[in-house]
């Protein structure tokens, strides 16, 4: 369980970073194009090892599912890194990690399953920690990065419910290519008349991007072969310290009072939310 929990932090410090470098790029490439290069170059990263295994991953009887994750998967990484663009990083991160309130809702909603009392409980905790931390007004229309936080969150726990399917059948490496490959596909379509150059260093910001997205998956893989998502699940907070901390030490930004009640409550109402379900198989963004 130990080493289990020691590379899911390792994962989650991955996804943190990439929204970091989302912002480092600066103003100068939207959102958008971050995500299209972070896919492809992911992508072309990833073919190699394909290569090596003489593309026996590729063959797949449920691309419906396949495209279902991508899209969603594709959705919710350019609803992350728009929301780290233009909020602080810890909102962007702990609006992210409102995932685990949104599957069993889903469930409730799509596949009419149970939700027991307790469970009720853990959402009402972390639902109301995002109503302090996203404070809704009129201003949310001017400013919306909590809005798109929020957004990715409820996006990526549909992805999740297609990777815990994809996961009876699929194996890691199979899902990784068809995610990154759909996502890629989607994502160029959008950047259709948008392309423009970029300077060195967005691009080396992009490539780090890239690799922190593959490390985060791997990672994520191997640390659920060691320990079962509702034991270590709960470690996937720790990019809340880990975007606080980058947030201020590299972008000066110190959240407020509120965004800390706010995000002490959702991570609660998380922790809770994730011992509360059945043991499924783990989110890949």
């Amino acid at each position: 369980m130990a080493k289990g929990a020691a590379l899911l932090v390792a994962a989650f410090l991955a996804n943190t970073l990439q929204s970091a470098f989302a912002r480092a790029v600066g103003s100068g490439m939207d959102a958008l194009m971050f995500t299209w290069l972070t896919f492809v170059l992911a992508l072309v990263l990833l073919i190699p090892l394909l290569a090596l295994r003489g593309g026996r991953d590729l063959p797949t009887r449920v691309f419906p599912l396949h495209l279902l994750r991508g899209g969603m998967g594709m959705g919710g990484f350019l609803l992350f890194m728009s929301a780290a663009q233009l909020v602080n990083l810890v909102n962007a991160n702990v609006l992210l990690n409102t995932t685990p309130m949104f599957i069993p809702l889903l469930a409730w909603l799509v596949l009419r399953q149970r939700i027991p009392p307790s469970l009720w409980k853990a959402l009402a905790v972390g639902f109301a920690g995002m109503v302090i931390v996203v404070q809704p007004n009129a201003s949310l229309l001017d400013k919306p990065g909590d809005l798109l936080g929020l957004a990715a969150g409820f996006v990526c726990a549909i992805e999740f419910l297609a990777v815990k399917a994809l996961g009876r059948s699929e194996s890691a490496l199979t899902q990784l290519v068809y995610f990154l490959t759909i996502g890629g596909l989607v994502s160029s379509l959008m950047m259709v008349g948008r392309f423009h150059a970029i300077t060195p260093d967005q691009f080396l910001w992009v490539l780090a991007s890239a690799l922190c997205l593959l490390s985060f998956q791997f990672l994520l893989i191997r640390a659920y072969s060691y320990a079962d998502p509702s034991a270590i699940g709960a470690f996937q907070y720790s990019s809340v310290v880990f975007a606080g901390l980058i947030g201020w030490v590299w972008f000066g930004q110190i959240p407020n009072a509120g965004v800390v009640v706010g995000t002490v409550l959702i991570c609660v109402g998380g922790v809770l939310s994730l011992v509360g379900q059945n043991p499924v198989a783990a989110p890949q963004r």
